[in-house]
């Protein structure tokens, strides 16, 4: 790895040329709302090691997928697909992972019956040479559903209530219903900072899908509210009303058994949306994916912020490019899943994707505007808890890897590479990313450090914290719908048949548990770990070995946490992978 140099100190002759040239290779394409790369190179590609992780992953789903068939005795549309080992050699050295992604993932179409299920235990069928989760066990259990909030694959949706909105007429009589604050006062428990709120009205324009067997989808945009018992240390959910209009969706409460689980599932299938289209694809890979196209077309290779975030892209452009041109297009994997439509989802990205503030987004900036900051008011969110460290450690180790290269501020506003990366990621031509550092360039040092801590957080323990919790969470449908198949609860005496109703199809449930088993499985490499000779000057050396001592001391005190609480495990810093790569 040949030295870094800042462009004001590089006298060589060919490094515009060489800048000029990745310019020219690395372009943007808007045609789906938020941008991504009109091409995938090569150098952008992940290593061999990569490869097979996917195809192990892959390799345990068809396995576990011809069990469910053997053992349950579903009669599928499609056929299992076949190949010779040589053709699948062919394959896997080419690379192509579409085809391979085919075979081992198969679309097996819908259930020749109509798949609705008999029993909440035909659910349990996906799982036959895989474990069962602990959501299979404890879906309908109100403090699962609290808990999967706080520790699942969208634990940045709910903020602290500071007022009752005008549009969720809750009052203390409601409040009351919920045995854990039978004594509680209402009023009281919101100015204490106890009550919280999960509100997705973003999600009421939102065009409803069909199932291919032409069974009606529904979609929701609830109202969510949680509450903490006064020596309690976790929420409580004691409130939903299924949609935006009070007069057209009664308030649900713990006490209004089936009624409440249906309700309970319409937060889960909004919930749900939002994290695979925005938390997950939109604020993690979309807002990564300029970052990578900037630093290569901007940033020349022996730039130092290319030496510090490159190892941070590997593999985001072609992870991103299968999702957005595959697996969410017409038929695939998130469009069968998802209650909302094509358009709507491409809709909805494009528009949050854009509206997201850089800046108001850092982690502890977040927390904060969100009032959960604190564990006085929420003593059990280990999200918080875990990420705010690994947050700090990777602050800590930036600084230090720019002190190296910038001796002050006015090195930085020198920088012309590093101001022309900012602009690009910025402007409506290039990157489109709101609020990166000052809209169009860098002012100082620790401008440039908060970024560079932004970017590689979000890349790496960011998309950990909403990629690997599906596994969890997700693969047991009934703990984790995308899609409601009957409206929501219109009165409190529903039935356990109505829920079974209100479930997606049996061939939804096998799509998600492959979808999920693949997503969450595949670990390719450890935040910290460089390769070897990645850095060659001794102080960014030195700066690095202390960063690989934080993350082993912060993994020591969350596995110490973690034998106090329900354990969570993907904020562990060897289980968190460098890049975005899955």
């Amino acid at each position: 790895m040949s030295s870094f140099k800042l462009p004001q100190l590089d006298t060589s002759s060919t490094r515009k040329a060489e800048l000029d040239l990745m310019r020219s290779e690395y372009a943007y394409n808007m045609e789906y709302g938020a941008p991504i790369g009109a091409i995938v190179h090569d150098r952008d590609k992940a290593g061999t090691i990569w490869t097979i992780k996917l195809l192990q992953a892959m390799f345990k789903v068809r396995s576990n997928t011809e069990a469910v068939i053997q053992k349950s005795a579903w009669s599928m549309t499609k056929p299992m697909p076949q190949k010779s080992p040589k053709e699948l050699a062919e394959l896997l050295l080419k690379k192509d992972l579409r085809p391979l992604l085919a075979y081992y993932i198969p679309d097996l179409g819908q259930l020749t019956n109509g798949g609705r299920p008999n029993s909440l235990d035909d659910y349990q069928l996906v799982f036959q040479k895989v474990e069962k989760t602990y959501a299979s066990a404890h879906f309908l259990d109100d403090k699962y559903f609290a808990q999967s909030f706080v520790t699942g694959p969208n634990p940045n949706m709910f903020s602290k209530l500071l007022t009752v909105p005008s549009n969720f007429p809750i009052t203390n009589l409601i409040f009351r219903k919920t045995p854990a604050f039978a004594t509680d006062d209402l009023n009281q428990a919101i100015a204490e900072g106890r009550v919280f709120i999960s509100d997705y009205k973003m999600l009421s324009s939102m065009v409803p899908g069909m199932h291919p067997q032409q069974q009606k989808k529904y979609m929701f945009a609830p109202i969510v509210l949680f509450a903490r018992e006064k020596a309690g240390k976790d929420l409580v959910p004691f409130a939903i009303q299924c949609g935006q209009d009070p007069a057209a969706f009664p308030i649900m409460t713990p006490v209004d058994n089936w009624s409440w689980q249906i309700a309970k599932g319409t937060a889960w299938v909004a919930h749900y949306c939002y994290q695979e289209l925005l938390t997950h694809l939109g604020f993690t890979h979309l807002l990564m994916e300029p970052m990578v196209l900037a630093t290569r077309r901007m940033l020349h290779a022996n730039h130092p912020l290319s030496g510090l975030l490159l190892p941070h892209f590997e593999g985001t452009m072609p992870i991103n490019s299968l999702a957005i041109t595959s697996l969410i297009q017409d038929g695939q994997a998130v469009d069968r899943l998802i209650g909302s439509n094509r358009n709507s989802n491409y809709g909805l990205i494009a528009k949050h994707r854009l509206a997201y503030s850089f800046n108001s987004n850092f982690l502890p900036t977040r927390l904060q505007n969100s009032g959960v900051a604190s564990a006085k008011d929420l003593p059990n969110y280990p999200y918080r808890d875990d990420a705010l460290p690994i947050w700090q450690a990777i602050h800590n180790w930036v600084a230090a890897y720019v002190d190296v290269y910038y001796p002050n501020d006015g090195a930085v506003r020198a920088d012309f590479e590093v101001q022309a990366w900012a602009a690009d990621i910025s402007s409506n031509e290039g990157g489109r990313v709101l609020d990166f550092a000052s809209n169009g360039g860098v002012n100082d040092k620790n401008q440039l450090i908060d970024v560079c801590t932004m970017i590689i957080f979000t890349g790496g323990p960011q998309h950990a914290a909403v990629n690997f919790p599906q596994l969890t969470d997700l693969s047991f449908l009934p703990g984790g719908p995308m899609a409601g198949y009957r409206p929501a609860p219109e009165n409190t005496s529903l039935t356990e048949q109505d829920y079974l109703n209100f479930l997606p199809p049996l061939d939804v449930a096998l799509k998600q548990w492959q979808t999920i088993q693949f997503l969450g499985t595949a670990y390719y490499t450890k935040l910290g770990l460089y390769n070897l000779g990645h850095f060659t000057n001794l102080k960014v050396l030195a700066a690095s070995a202390k960063f690989i001592a934080e993350l082993i001391k912060i993994e020591f005190n969350i596995n110490a946490r973690n034998k106090t609480r329900l354990p969570y495990e993907h904020l562990l810093p060897s289980r968190i992978p460098q890049s975005t790569n899955i």
